[in-house]
């Protein structure tokens, strides 16, 4: 009995690994060479919705994504992580432009990593 209760959360345990491996693809999902604006936010944070205006304003497409949902925020640490940027704790909205990640940006260093791509 207890032989099967280890395989199971072993199995259990394999199967989360693999979701939280998998969750990522989906967020490199951009044509290389394209410019590309993903905001990573919630919606109750007013510097994701300054961002978002600022950037509606500006006429630049993007791609909005809520941290508080699991697969999201999984992928955000992964990146954030793979680039040396602590997930401990840090300040919303996080933007990815062009494959760089800028936390708490102004629209100014948005708009200059988007016209550099």
């Amino acid at each position: 009995m207890k032989r099967l209760l280890f395989w199971g959360l072993v199995l259990i345990a394999a199967y989360q690994g693999w979701q939280k491996f998998r969750s990522h693809d989906v967020t490199l999902a951009y044509d290389p060479g394209s410019p590309y604006v993903i905001v990573y936010g919630r919606d109750s944070c007013g510097f994701t919705s300054q961002m978002r205006l600022a950037l509606a304003r500006e006429k630049i497409d993007f791609d909005y994504r809520v941290v508080d949902e699991a697969a999201v925020a999984d992928g955000l640490h992964w990146k954030m992580e793979r680039l040396g940027i602590s997930t401990l704790r840090y300040d919303l909205p996080v933007v990815e432009v062009n494959g760089k990640l800028l936390v708490r940006p102004d629209i100014n260093q948005v708009m200059h990593s988007y016209n550099e791509g």
